[in-house]
């Protein structure tokens, strides 16, 4: 799993100027997306968070069967595209999740349309509420920008 292949966006005049002195070293190919990404992302994020809470294994898993699971995930998951997208999305799930459990009402404010979207689409079933529900992680750690403290 150390060659894979890289995408580049370019944005506007300069950008193409900028790949245009490096095309030559480059093999370039069409972007391409295949595999469904949402069930990774809901799999991914639900292990995640139950880890957080204490609720993964005790030991971690042999090294062997590490390189195994990924071999499969690099031949059978998302890819091009569609990994990219498991990738955001999963991300934004995670810190939804985070912004919830430490700023409590207040994060409403601070989460975007987009990524609102996002939620309600892996939370038709409740997995997201579900997640929530269970409160702040044992080893969890507030941010310095999350709630403060009242005093008196």
């Amino acid at each position: 799993m150390n060659q894979h292949m890289q995408s580049i966006t370019v944005r506007n005049e300069r950008g193409r100027e900028m790949l245009d002195l490096v095309r030559d070293r480059m093999y370039l190919e069409p972007g391409v997306a295949s595999g469904d990404p949402s069930g990774v992302v809901l799999s991914t994020l639900q292990a995640d968070d139950a880890a957080k809470f204490g609720l993964g294994p005790k030991e971690p898993m042999p090294r062997w069967l590490g390189d195994v699971i990924a071999s499969l995930l690099t031949a059978i998951g998302p890819k091009g595209l569609n990994f990219g997208k498991y990738s955001v999305e999963y991300h934004y799930l995670r810190n939804y999740l985070y912004v919830n459990r430490y700023w409590g009402e207040r994060a409403m404010e601070h989460i975007p349309s987009y990524v609102r979207e996002i939620v309600k689409k892996y939370d038709s079933n409740g997995e997201i509420t579900k997640m929530l529900k269970k409160g702040t992680p044992i080893n969890g750690r507030p941010s310095v920008w999350g709630p403060q403290k009242k005093e008196g």
